[in-house]
């Protein structure tokens, strides 16, 4: 496709052909099917950036229409001019811009798909402000705080009082960090069934390893789990927006 029929494709979209050129322009859709195609994926790829990143689409936009100002302005008027008659130049910007959207919104969608490393952001672990004098604690909490996440679990692996939830929170969370699915999981389900402050906290985390085990479905039906008042609600959307 030249730069000429994506001039084309951006003004029937923008509603800015003649009758006559509209009519014109749908026939060649029902009867040029590599032209319906490259339409369609023009199309659906522009829905899509403007959807996903419309200030930034904007904003390209914008900087490819001060270019093309800039280098008309620059033009001599023999060149913009033939036989005493002013020729109109339709934006090529558009053109340009139909290239580069078609181009950069299949790498997005491709590319964009979220992922664990999106969201890994944990809270600082402080559990031995309530547990002076632990050894093993101390040296979890130093390797968590670290993002040393194999020496957290091999520490976590030497405490053997789990009643607080605390705890079993950042050791499943290491465990994650670490591939450690099942027994993550297994601490978690633990949280999701009773009534401590970490009970939404971990529904959050068990969906996060399904994202990271590359699990959709799984993470999706979890991520529904989390109701409006838990502190991980927004995220939770925001991921399940992502994922659909």
């Amino acid at each position: 496709m030249n730069e000429e029929t994506y001039i084309r494709f951006e003004n029937y979209l923008a509603n800015e052909l003649s009758s006559e050129e509209k009519t014109l322009f749908e026939e060649q859709l029902q009867n040029d099917a590599q032209f319906n195609e490259s339409f369609t994926l023009y199309k659906e790829t522009t829905q899509f950036l403007e959807h996903k990143f419309s200030n930034e689409t904007i904003d390209f936009k914008e900087n490819l229409k001060s270019i093309s100002n800039q280098y008309f302005e620059t033009l001599s008027s023999s060149e913009v001019q033939e036989k005493g008659k002013v020729i109109t130049f339709k934006p090529w910007y558009y053109a340009v811009a139909a290239s580069v959207v078609v181009v950069l919104g299949m790498w997005f969608m491709m590319q964009n798909d979220p992922n664990y490393s999106d969201y890994n952001q944990h809270d600082t672990a402080l559990f031995m402000e309530r547990s002076v004098g632990d050894a093993n604690l101390k040296e979890a909490q130093e390797a968590f705080n670290t993002k040393d996440y194999k020496k957290a679990v091999a520490a976590f692996d030497k405490i053997t009082d789990f009643r607080d939830p605390e705890l079993q929170l950042f050791y499943a969370i290491s465990l994650i960090e670490t591939n450690n699915y099942p027994k993550a999981q297994l601490f978690l389900d633990q949280l999701r069934e009773g009534n401590s402050v970490y009970k939404h906290k971990a529904t959050w985390y068990l969906a996060l390893s399904y994202l990271k085990q590359d699990k959709k479905e799984e993470c999706k039906s979890t991520l529904k789990e989390i109701p409006t008042d838990a502190e991980d609600f927004e995220k939770a959307q925001e991921l399940l927006n992502d994922l659909d």
